[in-house]
Formats: structure tokens, sequence, C-alpha cells
């Protein structure tokens, strides 16, 4: 519930959700999602920098993602069920392959658009089309709050959307792809969610990430990505080896920002933890802007002072948007 009027230390405070009123520096559960956060924020930075500097091509990031997280799940077959029934089967199987689908998309916008754009507004898109999904498949309704949570994730988006640098000036293609793959990763965890209601963690997990990697597999009928990913010459090898190297890097922080978020919900509220995730988005703009300022070589966005304002209030209203989600 929202309180109207909670005079807190004698300050007003208006439609704010009692939720933040619950959180407290002293509660390890918090520190724990916010180092989380950093993990994933550090996973996309260096996906950035993947396309940039060692993947040109996203199909070769996305078919090497796919392979890596294929190899994922030698880690969770403790109850494996290996026949779950048809449907479940499918449902895991097209979770996976709409996963993939995400990935190129992701990883295309990724590659036209600057990383502090395209992120948060895929995190956007991920929880409207979330909502839009199970409305229309499972029959869920949306409360007030969440009317509200709906309302300024568009505006969040809307505003996060806009790009003015050296490439851009507004909106562009890779803002496109961004809602794409902010539609299909949503597909995807409804999916995932109807599986998971109905057999096991393990079950649901090991069927997706198998359908993933065969969605991945008719990349290899393009002839630059199977030239990208078997290279021949040595500078190309070298290249490809350095590249492997961070993309370990980027599993091992997406993996534990995985443990970190679930072992978080072990602690505390998930409802808590969970509005908490747009944390990210606040910790990527800070990431890429440390980056540009000290380690451009490394990775570099252009930052007016206008757009910095503006990426700042649109990531604040994202936050906020996710914050009422779970009312």
């Amino acid at each position: 519930m929202l309180k109207w009027f909670h005079y807190y230390n004698d300050i007003p405070t208006i439609l704010i959700p009692p939720i933040f009123s619950m959180i407290s520096l002293n509660m390890p559960w918090l520190w724990i999602v916010i180092c989380s956060q950093f993990a994933n924020a550090g996973a996309q930075l260096l996906d950035k920098f993947l396309l940039t500097k060692k993947f040109p091509r996203p199909a070769v990031l996305t078919f090497w993602t796919a392979v890596a997280n294929l190899l994922g799940v030698v880690f969770v077959f403790w109850d494996f069920v290996l026949f779950p029934g048809w449907p479940l089967l499918l449902l895991s199987l097209g979770s996976g392959i709409a996963f993939t689908i995400a990935l190129q998309f992701l990883y295309v916008g990724l590659k036209t658009g600057e990383a502090s754009h395209i992120a948060p507004l895929v995190g956007g898109v991920v929880a409207i089309a979330s909502f839009v999904i199970s409305y229309f498949w499972l029959g869920e309704r949306l409360t007030f709050y969440q009317q509200i949570a709906v309302l300024l994730l568009v505006i969040g988006s809307l505003l996060i959307s806009f790009e003015k640098s050296k490439k851009h000036n507004g909106w562009h293609i890779g803002m496109l792809w961004a809602i794409f793959s902010g539609v299909f990763f949503a597909l995807s965890y409804v999916m995932s969610r109807a599986v998971f209601l109905e057999t096991t963690f393990s079950t649901g997990f090991v069927w997706a990430r198998i359908g993933s990697f065969a969605a991945a597999l008719p990349l290899l009928l393009s002839a630059p990505v199977r030239k990208s990913l078997f290279a021949k010459s040595e500078k190309q090898k070298e290249k490809s080896r350095s590249g492997m190297v961070i993309l370990a890097i980027n599993k091992v922080l997406a993996a534990l920002y995985f443990i970190g978020m679930n072992y978080a919900i072990s602690l505390a509220s998930a409802t808590i933890v969970n509005a908490l995730a747009g944390l990210q988005y606040a910790i990527l703009l800070t990431l890429i802007f440390i980056c540009t300022k000290k380690l451009p070589q490394f990775f570099r966005e252009q930052f007016t002072a206008r757009e910095f304002v503006q990426e700042g209030i649109a990531i604040v209203v994202i936050m906020a948007g996710l914050a009422f989600l779970v009312f």
C-alpha cells in the first residue's frame, strides 16, 4: 500500500511505497543485492566492449553466449526430469529459443547504439511486455499501482531512448532492436515462469538452455559468421582467444548476479529484492561515465551535461516504475 501523507521525521512524503521505509543499510541482504547489481552492470558493460573490440559481428557473440549458457547446465542437474511431458518440454525449448533471439536483437542494438541507452530501454520494455503477455496468456490483471508502474516505465523508456551522439541524434534503428529484444526476453521469462510452476527448476533451466543453443546453430549457416568463429590468421586467433577470456569473465559476473539475487531472496522478501532491480541501470550509467573519463581506450560514450541529466532522470523514472511493479 502507499501512504498518501506519511510524516517521517516531520518531512511529508507523497505516494511513497512503504517498501523504502523497510530498507536499512544494516541489512546484509541489501549489500548482496547492491553487489549483485554491480556484477550485472559489469556484465552489460563487457557486452558492449566485446561487440566493439572483440566480436564485431553480434551473431558471433550470440553463438558463444549460447554455448556458454549450455555449459552452465552441468551445475543444475540435481532434480532434472528428462521428459516432463510434451507441453512443458516445448515450452522450455521455446523459452530458450526466445532467449537467443532476444540476445541477438540486444547485441545488434548495443552494436548500433550506446549501452547507457539500450540496456535501460530493454529493461523497461521487458517489464511492459511481460505484463501484456501475462494479461493475454495467463489472464493476469494489473493492480492500480502496477498500472502506475507501467505508465512510469513507458515514460522512462521514451526518455532513455533519445540518444544524442556523433552517430545519432534522437531515435535510431538500435532502439527498435532494443524493443524487439525486450519483447522476446519477456516472452522467454513468461514461458519459463509457466514451466517452473509445473516442474522443477533444473528441468526447465536445462531444456531452455538446450533450446537456446539449438536456436544459435542456424547462425553457422552464415559464411561471415563461420569465418569469424573459426579464425585462421594468428591475429584473428589472438583476438578470438582474448575475447573468449573476457566472455568467460562476463559469464562469471552474470552467474554472480544470478546467485546473489537468489541468495538475497532467501534472506529477505522477494518483493523488496526485486523492487531494487532498477539499481543496475544507475550503476551502469556510473560505470560508463567513469570508463569514458578515465579509461577511454577501453570504453567511451559521448556525454553532454544535458544528456547526462536526461539519462539520470529517465533511469530514476524506470527505477520507480520497477519499484511500483511489486504492489
